[in-house]
């Protein structure tokens, strides 16, 4: 399947700001770094809020998508411990794109939508944050933790541990595993 001139604009925007970071994002920049003209960027994304609110709704998509498919049925047949389960792993096992933390920790106020897209979605995965467990809140911590150790390429975490990610699932179900029970995680 062809991609789209505007996911092509979507995903050069995310290597730009990837590379040379998020203010240095321009029309022109953009359209050299895709092979459009800066019309062709325009007809897509009148102005940079515009943009970032198709990378945001790209974003959200593709979160939404990777927590299905690590789901594996419906959102509306699942039970909540479920949908932690398959949001957890869908972080976890996710791909991270060359540009997502850029985006996500931008200070600029267009990038607040950035962040509401993924409230919404844990929102709507996760339910009222206040009624989970201590020890659930802290496996979204560490979800998130995860995610932002990959996105940054950081290695001094080891944030690729099947170990780890195990742990990280166990907790966000609510479940103590056995390594934590006798404190025994991480030694031999």
């Amino acid at each position: 399947m062809r991609t789209s001139n505007r996911d092509r604009i979507i995903t050069g925007a995310l290597e730009l700001v990837h590379c040379d970071g998020f203010d240095t994002l321009t029309f022109d920049a953009l359209a050299e770094h895709v092979g459009l003209t800066r019309g062709g960027i325009i007809y897509h994304f009148h102005t940079k809020a515009e943009l970032l609110e198709g990378i945001a709704s790209a974003f959200q998509e593709r979160w939404r998508a990777e927590a299905l498919e690590a789901l594996g049925k419906p959102l509306d047949e699942a039970s909540r411990a479920e949908r932690i389960d398959a949001l957890t792993r869908s972080v976890v096992d996710g791909e991270i794109l060359p540009g997502e933390v850029s985006f996500v920790l931008s200070a600029t106020p267009e990038a607040e939508m950035l962040k509401d897209a993924w409230n919404a979605l844990r929102r709507e995965w996760v339910g009222e944050i206040s009624e989970l467990t201590s020890m659930q809140r802290v496996a979204l911590l560490a979800v998130d933790g995860w995610w932002a150790n990959r996105a940054v390429d950081s290695d001094s975490q080891d944030p690729d541990d099947p170990e780890i990610a195990e742990l990280i699932v166990s907790l966000a179900a609510g479940n103590v595993p056995d390594q934590v029970r006798d404190r025994s995680f991480g030694k031999d």
